[in-house]
C-alpha cells in the first residue's frame, strides 16, 4: 500500500524550486504505487464518499478522483514543494477505473506545459497522467498553481 504521504516530500524538508526554476516542456520523472483496497476505504471515509455511486456493471470501483491525491507528488519529483503554493484549477479527464477490490499498480508521470504572470502573481500548468505499467491510462489531470517567489 502507498499512501501519498509515504511518496510526496513536506514542504521545506529540502529546497524548494522558485518559479525561476520551472522550465516549461520539463519532464516529471516516473511516479510508482499502489492503491490497495486499503487506500480506497480510506479515501473513501475522508472524503465521504457514497461507494454505492461507484458500482460498474456490478463490480466496486474507487472514487474517480483517488489518484488525484499523488497528482502532486509526481510534479514534486522534479520540482520540490515551495510553501504558500495555491491551487487554481484542475481539468480532469477519467479514462479507466480503480478497483476498489484489488491492488491496482500505477504510474505517474507529466511535464510543465506553461508558465506564466498575471496581476503579479506567477503560475505554473503541468499536465500528469496515471497509466497502469501496461501503459493503459486511468487518469489525465491539467493542473494550474500559483507560486510566490
Amino acid at each position: 500500500m502507498t499512501r501519498p504521504s509515504d511518496i510526496k516530500p513536506r514542504e521545506g524538508a529540502q529546497p524548494a524550486a522558485l518559479y525561476k526554476d520551472w522550465e516549461v516542456g520539463a519532464e516529471f520523472p516516473p511516479l510508482s504505487f499502489t492503491v490497495t483496497p486499503d487506500v480506497v476505504r480510506e479515501y473513501a471515509s475522508v472524503v465521504d464518499a457514497d461507494l454505492a455511486n461507484y458500482v460498474i456493471d456490478g463490480r466496486q470501483a474507487a472514487p474517480t478522483n483517488v489518484l488525484l491525491v499523488y497528482m502532486m507528488a509526481v510534479m514534486y519529483r522534479k520540482y520540490p514543494p515551495q510553501q504558500g503554493g495555491i491551487m487554481i484549477g484542475n481539468t480532469i479527464a477519467f479514462h479507466s477505473p480503480v478497483w476498489a477490490d484489488e491492488d491496482t499498480e500505477v504510474v505517474g508521470s507529466g511535464r510543465l506545459t506553461d508558465k506564466y504572470e498575471k496581476k503579479g502573481r506567477k503560475y505554473i500548468c503541468y499536465d500528469v497522467e496515471f497509466k497502469r505499467p501496461d501503459g493503459r491510462l486511468l487518469m489525465a489531470v491539467n493542473h494550474t498553481s500559483a507560486f510566490p517567489e
